[in-house]
């Protein structure tokens, strides 16, 4: 991941409402990623199915993620 992911205070990694959130974001990642593997997709098609993947990565970075401002982008391309 290329960007740095803010954790969230007071989130409750513990919570059911947590672990369906997590559980929802991997079955979203699953099936992201399958649909990127086609080799049909042109480049706007993959761009896109890679920032979702992306997005739904920081999501869950939130439990793991050491307090830090996010990238927003700029220069690191």
């Amino acid at each position: 991941m290329r960007g740095k992911v803010a954790s969230m205070k007071g989130l409750d990694i513990t919570s059911q409402t947590w672990r369906a959130v997590e559980a929802h974001a991997q079955t979203q990642l699953t099936t992201l990623r399958e649909k990127n593997d086609s080799p049909t997709m042109d480049v706007i098609r993959t761009a896109d199915l890679r920032g979702r993947i992306a997005a739904w990565k920081e999501l869950l970075a939130l439990a793991t993620a050491p307090a830090q401002s996010a990238d927003i982008g700029g220069d690191s391309y």
